[in-house]
């Protein structure tokens, strides 16, 4: 039996969204969660804390532009952690390792080189359809805006906004707890995002970068880990490309970049196609996106020559 995607949001999603978008377009703040599947998120579903040091959560974020999201978002955001031995390769779909603690489907409403345009989907429809995508991962993931198109900026952001809520968590903290630590963070991303984040041309100078690059991925700076999916067909300039190779080679080598495979198939799709396609009246679309998405596209009548 049918049934409307829009039928599957939460209650008040929808205004909601609009109003804590809202928040970051006035400067009144600069993240915001939209959905948090549980009251004890980024905690596991059911965590009880028992000792005196709380559990460190570790939690993927996957910061994308979602418009719309596709199979390539999927396999990327259920990706498991790289495996601790340190390969820079491995099976997604067959690792055995433990997986993140808990998912964040990230949106941001300002972008180092994307902006809205006639015909995308509002950010409002976007959040909509990172929800539907987060049925299909987890039962932990959240949904949330940030106003910051830099992934240094964002981390700073996120680990700010974790140490407080983790904090919230455990008060009052038990008679001698220990002082809450921030989260483990690892970004997800594809090969063009890991280029463009390499760019010097985001940056103040090509030393700031590398500064600021050290403090977001080192152990002793922000600590976070990068998994980048491998992609095809993903038209890159190739002096680009080669410079952002040579800038992040130490990180690959110091085992805090990880590349691996998300599948022959969802390595060539993108959220590019999808709307070519849409726009084109072809129908071959819903094969790059989940049957809930696909069915919010239609209902919603997005990338159509007449959507907006």
């Amino acid at each position: 039996m049918y049934r409307s995607p829009s039928s599957l949001l939460p209650p008040g999603f929808t205004s909601k969204a609009l109003g804590l978008l809202q928040r970051l377009q006035q400067g009144r703040s600069a993240f915001e969660l939209v959905y948090t599947p549980h009251e004890h998120w980024p905690y596991r579903p059911g965590h009880t804390h028992t000792g005196k040091s709380p559990p460190v959560p570790h939690i993927s974020v996957l910061d994308s532009s979602f418009n719309p999201p596709t199979l390539a978002h999927l396999a990327l955001a259920k990706s498991r952690p790289p495996s601790p031995r340190g390969t820079t390769d491995h099976d997604v779909t067959t690792s055995e390792e433990i997986d993140y603690d808990a998912g964040l489907l990230l949106l941001s409403v300002r972008n180092a080189e994307k902006s809205l345009v006639s015909g995308d989907a509002t950010y409002v429809q976007r959040l909509e359809m990172m929800y539907l995508l987060s049925l299909d991962i987890s039962n932990n993931v959240a949904v949330a805006i940030i106003d910051q198109p830099i992934f240094v900026g964002k981390s700073t952001i996120l680990h700010t906004f974790f140490q407080s809520r983790l904090a919230s968590l455990h008060i009052p903290l038990a008679a001698g707890m220990e002082t809450i630590h921030r989260p483990k963070l690892t970004f997800l991303m594809g090969f063009d995002t890991l280029v463009r984040l390499f760019s010097p041309k985001y940056y103040a100078s090509e030393e700031e970068m590398t500064r600021l690059l050290r403090r977001f991925i080192s152990p002793d700076g922000q600590d976070c880990y990068i998994v980048c999916a491998r992609r095809v067909n993903v038209t890159i300039d190739k002096e680009v490309e080669k410079r952002a190779l040579d800038a992040f080679k130490e990180f690959v080598d110091r085992e805090r970049i990880y590349f691996i495979n998300i599948g022959e198939d969802e390595q060539t799709f993108s959220s590019t196609d999808v709307r070519a396609t849409v726009a084109a009246g072809r129908d071959n679309w819903r094969r790059l996106v989940t049957d809930l998405i696909a069915n919010y596209i239609a209902e919603n009548k997005l990338y159509t020559s007449n959507a907006m």
